[in-house]
Formats: structure tokens, sequence, C-alpha cells
């Protein structure tokens, strides 16, 4: 997932159109955690993201590589790109 700029409200949009964003009757927020592999030049193309999920609350961003069961289960929701998903079945597979 990537989006266009650093607005929070972009963001926001996104989270929304996909269902990932609460209902107005939910009670709390959902918590999201967005998760992609930030290596290299994705890294770069990411910092619009990372700027836009500070504002929102309840959502956090951290980097696939860097990922802990205890923060992932946290979340209601886990959003992350093929790369990432990769990543993290290779690191959870069982030998």
């Amino acid at each position: 997932m990537n989006i266009e700029s650093h607005r929070t409200g972009d963001l926001n949009r996104v989270l929304q159109v996909n269902g990932w964003a609460p209902l107005p009757s939910a009670r709390r927020d959902a918590s999201i955690m967005l998760l992609p592999l930030m290596s290299g030049d994705l890294a770069a193309n990411l910092r619009n993201m990372e700027i836009a999920s500070r504002n929102i609350s309840g959502v956090s961003m951290m980097n696939a590589a860097d990922a802990e069961v205890y923060e992932i289960l946290r979340h209601d929701y886990l959003i992350m790109d093929r790369n990432a998903l990769d990543l993290l079945q290779s690191i959870l597979k069982p030998m």
C-alpha cells in the first residue's frame, strides 16, 4: 500500500475505502498495524505513509523485519504487503 501524500486524510480515506477503519457506530477505534517491508528504495516511498500514520489514533507502523508477535497480536487489523508476508512466513516457518 502506498499513498500519494503525507496527509493524514489521504491515509484515512484508504483505510475507510478498504473497510479497515472503524464504523462510526463502533464503541472504540480499531487498532491497525501497517507492516510493510521497508528496505532500500522502498523505504523512501513509504515515508508518506509513515508520516500520515502518526496522526491517526490506533494506527501504528513497523518494519516487517522488526515485527514482534506481541505487537502484531495487540492489533485488530494487520495490513502488510506481499514482501512482508513472505518474510514473516520464512521467519515463522517451523523447521
